[in-house]
């Protein structure tokens, strides 16, 4: 299902970080690693090469296929320049780091540039935090636990396949949170016939298990969640618990800022 990721890089260590996981997520699926870079006027790559580099392989997973490409940037929206470039080169997923360099010569990844893509992007993306107060905790390069997050809307199933597929080439646990938003009411069987066609239609039947359930305070919920259970990998829409508007996204903005692990999101 995953047969090629997107790796947006500004050559710093932040946005390296990311890399591990998107080779370790690659190598599962015998898929290739995009590596892109967006070029601009005194780019520091140009001349200071020894500093300025694609993220190597580490050993053992050198059958990992990378492509590494340095696009031109004519002064737009890096977002639009990463999802636009997503597309381009048919890749089902993006890999990225919540933020990056941001000093007057090189400017590319930023937290809202991440966030925007994640907001965004109608290609499945994970976002990691590795730097900062309240980076990832857990280590992004193998997964135990996945946590699929969702309002039994429909919307909020559209992560799911993407979400089963990982569990399933990793033999992780998949975890299902059932998320009631204030003034929202439980159906009496808690849900469990919806998810359980939720799960038929991602071709996962088998990884539907037990079933936890919160009400109220949705998105600290979900971090509390992920952080009490390990979780590796959290997997949400953007539109999770906005109602009829899927513009609004601050349930789905407030997990990818504070969650323990990185975040699996699609815009549905």
């Amino acid at each position: 299902m995953i047969r090629s990721i997107l790796f947006p890089t500004d050559f710093s260590a932040v946005a390296n970080s990311a890399f591990p996981l998107a080779v370790a997520i690659a190598a599962q699926f015998e898929a290739t690693v995009q590596s892109v870079h967006i070029a601009h006027g005194g780019d520091p790559h140009i001349t200071e090469t020894s500093r300025y580099e694609f993220p190597a392989l580490s050993t053992g997973v050198s059958t990992v296929r990378v492509l590494e490409t340095i696009i031109p940037n004519e002064g737009g929206d890096p977002a639009e320049v990463i999802m636009r470039s997503a597309q381009e080169r048919g890749c089902d997923l993006i890999v990225m780091a919540s933020h990056g360099r941001s000093d007057v010569a090189q400017f590319f990844l930023g937290r809202s540039v991440a966030e925007k893509v994640a907001r965004d992007s109608k290609i499945p993306t994970i976002i990691a935090r590795l730097y900062g107060p309240r980076r990832t905790t857990r280590p992004i390069d193998r997964f135990a636990t996945i946590v699929f997050a969702t309002d039994l809307t429909e919307r909020s199933k559209q992560i799911l396949p993407v979400a089963a597929a990982i569990a399933k080439r990793t033999k992780a646990k998949l975890d299902t949170l059932c998320v009631f938003a204030e003034g929202d009411e439980e159906p009496a069987d808690g849900g469990k016939a919806t998810l359980e066609k939720f799960f038929a239609e991602a071709g996962a039947p088998e990884l539907f298990g037990k079933v936890r359930r919160v009400h109220g305070g949705v998105g600290e919920a979900v971090v509390e969640h992920a952080g009490r259970h390990k979780a590796d990998l959290i997997a949400i829409t953007t539109a999770l618990c906005c109602g009829l508007d899927e513009r609004l996204t601050e349930t789905a903005e407030f997990i990818i800022r504070n969650a323990p692990c990185p975040v699996l999101c699609v815009r549905p």
